[in-house]
């Protein structure tokens, strides 16, 4: 079983400090091979035998059989080809379901709140979840932007400041405009969030909350395609919830 399947198998057993050790891993998985487990407690304040736990609490027997897990996953992630896939739809929302982290959708809905501005950055198909999004809170008033234009998308960024919000959509993690939106954006001291698939990437080692969701990759007609539904039902999710715990008239 790959490190991420372990993940979405055992993630629940996961306490709130384990869940951050699980993100700087996962945000870090190529150096991970060459930390030893003291090399990690030093990095992320965390005692060795606390990490023996947490590994244990995700299905390995130690911290040498999780790294070494996780390279071997990261590895052949990058060198499989894309194939036809006849896991469902569904299959991927109820993982992506499971690796919800209460705690930081909680925080999340917290600095959607406060937000004076919420922008949506996203391309291609992930510039229609930024859309639907955008609608959503400009419905309950909450100013909220998506961009047709890249262009245009760099300069909004650079209008940002400290009260402002960032949700930043990639299933990569890697969209070369999206990244660099948010850099544009955290050098404002906007707040970011991204949205990516579980996996070791750029915009989320740049996020200060990450976000990840579970969507296969499958092809038609030699074209590769990755759905956003399970991003737009995380995206949902974190409306409604924003709506149950903060617009007091519904």
């Amino acid at each position: 079983m790959n490190f991420f399947d372990m993940v979405e198998k055992n993630r629940m057993n996961l306490n709130k400090n384990e869940n951050e050790l699980l993100k700087y891993i996962i945000e870090h998985a190529s150096k991970i091979k060459d930390m030893t487990i003291k090399d990690l407690s030093k990095a992320t304040f965390t005692s060795t035998a606390g990490i023996i736990r947490f590994c244990k609490k995700l299905g390995f027997n130690g911290y040498s059989e999780l790294k070494n897990n996780l390279y071997l996953t990261v590895a052949n992630a990058i060198i499989k080809p894309a194939r036809k896939y006849s896991i469902t739809i569904f299959d991927d929302i109820e993982k992506t379901k499971n690796l919800l982290n209460l705690q930081l959708i909680e925080e999340i809905l917290e600095l959607i709140y406060k937000a004076h501005r919420i922008d949506f950055y996203g391309e291609g198909s992930s510039r229609m979840v930024c859309m639907e999004m955008a609608r959503r809170f400009m419905s309950i008033k909450k100013v909220s932007y998506y961009y047709d234009d890249t262009s245009i998308m760099y300069a909004s960024a650079g209008t940002l400041t400290a009260q402002d919000l960032v949700f930043a959509i990639s299933m990569t993690g890697e969209t070369k405009q999206i990244i660099k939106a948010v850099n544009i954006a955290k050098s404002k001291n906007a707040t970011i969030i991204s949205l990516t698939n579980l996996s070791n990437n750029s915009l989320s080692n740049i996020a200060d909350k990450s976000l990840f969701v579970f969507s296969n990759k499958y092809v038609i007609n030699d074209m590769e395609i990755t759905s956003r539904v399970p991003a737009l039902v995380l995206m949902e999710y974190i409306f409604y919830n924003y709506l149950e715990k903060y617009i007091k008239e519904l």
